[in-house]
């Protein structure tokens, strides 16, 4: 059961006063919940309006994962080599409350994926807003052995990027929370809340990718998409 926000009386409102400066604007959100099999559009839980689109090809599909983190799930298309796979992946359009330039930020998603699931031979996009040439925020799965995730952002123009690796992998069948966190002086990578890497990241660095979409699960529905192959709950986008 999902937890929800404690009521109190107006007497406690009095006593903890107005929300502090610094606090977590959520502006995105897919839990999921609302999606029927296979999914065409989801619900943005946020309440910014950020709708997701399945978009796919070669028969692919976004299905339904009936036993998600917590309640339902989408999953992937299954492992496959060639330009003839199944493709399928969820798209949102492009806002500028998604791009966080110098601002801190957190992102990230639940992940289930076994060893089995790893593509060898090509990395897994889990969720990110921008290419690899464009400015970029990234999740991303690209160790085929261990399956480490790794943290990506790249400023304007795709220049200078900095990567952040998990020293754990997550690739065990089991769910795993994986955060990329931005502080006023690093980009961290956590794994069920526990760091688990980080780099410096200046304070003036920009993550601006304008006119770019968020995708989850790849990049596209077309060929070299760096297609995932397992399930997804709980994807978050939040300022801090």
């Amino acid at each position: 059961m999902r937890n929800h926000p404690m009521r109190v009386g107006l007497a406690a409102v009095l006593l903890l006063g107005p929300v502090t400066a610094g606090a977590v604007s959520q502006k995105l959100r897919y839990r999921f919940e609302s999606v029927s099999d296979p999914v065409t559009t989801v619900v943005d839980d946020s309440g910014k309006g950020h709708t997701g689109t399945a978009q796919a090809s070669n028969g692919g599909a976004v299905t339904v994962e009936t036993a998600g983190y917590e309640g339902q799930g989408v999953r992937f298309p299954a492992v496959c080599v060639g330009t003839t796979c199944a493709k399928a992946f969820i798209s949102a359009a492009d806002s500028a409350s998604l791009n966080p330039g110098t601002a801190l930020f957190s992102f990230g998603a639940r992940v289930r994926v076994t060893l089995a699931e790893l593509s060898a031979d090509h990395g897994s996009n889990l969720v990110q807003k921008g290419l690899y040439n464009t400015a970029q925020w990234k999740l991303q799965l690209d160790d085929a052995v261990t399956g480490k995730p790794s943290c990506v952002v790249r400023t304007t123009g795709g220049a200078d990027a900095v990567i952040v690796k998990a020293s754990v992998g997550i690739a065990d069948g089991s769910w795993h929370k994986v955060t990329c966190q931005r502080t006023s002086t690093t980009l961290t990578i956590l794994i069920d809340n526990v760091a688990r890497g980080s780099a410096l990241l200046p304070s003036t660095y920009d993550i601006n990718p304008t006119g770019q979409p968020v995708a989850i699960g790849a990049k596209s529905a077309g060929n070299n998409n760096d297609q995932f192959h397992g399930a997804i709950d709980d994807v978050y986008f939040n300022l801090d």
